[in-house]
């Protein structure tokens, strides 16, 4: 059964009120963009950010429910942004995205503490899916 509502993207939505927000840090604009309007048709109220250190500051109002971030960010990398949030003892769902990912990167990642690594081009289902199951556990 499917359901069409605006808040509906392949057949997985998000119910209003049920998270804080997502957070998407991508310095490519049309990637951000991207990944916004796919978490927006969720339901999802999305903040964005083209670099690590804007989403450090706008920490001072709490986490989000969860962050994607690109691997490779202008001066903090994702790398990097994990190890300061597990410093700052900040609990916060992460998948990191990278555009040319390798084994060592991915291994890495989840070593820091990230919960999935996708590689870009994104597969929409497969973000939507993995968004929704770290939303509801």
């Amino acid at each position: 059964m499917s359901d069409d509502s605006p808040n509906t993207v392949a057949g997985t939505a998000i119910r209003p009120g049920a998270v804080r927000w997502i957070s998407v840090i991508d310095p490519d604009p049309l990637s951000r963009a991207t990944l916004c309007a796919l978490l927006a048709g969720m339901g999802a109220e999305v903040r964005a950010f083209e670099a690590a250190e804007p989403f450090l500051a706008a920490l001072r109002s709490g986490p989000p429910a969860c962050l994607i971030s690109e691997v490779r960010l202008p001066a903090m990398s994702g790398l990097m942004l994990l190890r300061h949030l597990r410093s700052a003892q900040m609990s916060v769902p992460t998948i990191l995205v990278a555009t040319d990912p390798d084994v060592p990167l991915a291994v890495e990642a989840i070593r820091e503490g990230a919960l999935d690594f996708l590689e870009k081009p994104l597969v929409a289902s497969r973000v939507t899916r993995r968004i929704a199951a770290l939303l509801s556990s």
